[in-house]
């Protein structure tokens, strides 16, 4: 690739990612519950452009090792697991992206990234992202009540339409307790993203 198109590409691969990463729900709810902390919103912009280096500076990357990479850093980061198969489609749709850019195919990015919803653009330092701090300390004394006696009868209205069916993202002890068979409700301060 010339260096004029090797510039080129990069520059528009770039709002690519950032169009991706903006539109991304599970990274802005992380953000917003403050999962990543006071600093979520400055992480969550440090994911997005190491991950745009990671794609630009690898030439032949794999979905599941992009995908591996964007995992780890949700969980490292934000202490949060994507079940609701967003990473698969995010690195998919990067990879595509990525060669379709390297061939020109710009018109066709544009067609397909005007389908995503309208949004705010959320992922600049310009921007303030309010989060809510997530409380701890009442939310395990409920866990532990219902696990002890396994009678969820004392859910409030507000549990019951978070369904923990599709949740999007769940603890470690929650996946174990998920995989051991048990019903496990989301914590408190938790939100439940469903599948599409």
């Amino acid at each position: 690739m010339a260096a004029t198109q090797q510039t080129e590409f990069q520059k528009n691969f770039r709002l690519i990612v950032e169009k991706i990463f903006n539109n991304w729900q599970n990274l802005r709810l992380a953000v917003e519950h403050g999962m990543g902390g006071r600093n979520g919103q400055q992480v969550a912009i440090q994911i997005m452009d190491y991950t745009y280096q990671y794609c630009v500076g690898n030439e032949n990357i794999t979905q599941g090792e992009l995908q591996e990479v964007l995992e780890e850093l949700m969980d490292q980061e934000f202490n949060t697991l994507c079940d609701d198969n967003s990473i698969p489609e995010i690195c998919r749709n990067l990879l595509r992206y990525k060669q379709m850019a390297q061939q020109n195919q710009y018109p066709e990015i544009e067609t397909e990234l005007s389908k995503l919803p309208p949004g705010k653009e959320w992922l600049r330092p310009d921007v303030k992202v309010t989060y809510t701090p997530v409380d701890g300390d009442s939310s395990s004394d409920d866990d532990e009540d219902m696990d002890e006696d396994g009678d969820d009868d004392e859910m409030d209205e507000s549990e019951e339409d978070e369904a923990p069916s599709g949740s999007g993202r769940v603890t470690r002890s929650q996946t174990r307790k998920q995989k051991a068979g048990e019903f496990v409700e989301p914590e408190d301060g938790w939100t439940t993203v469903r599948r599409k």
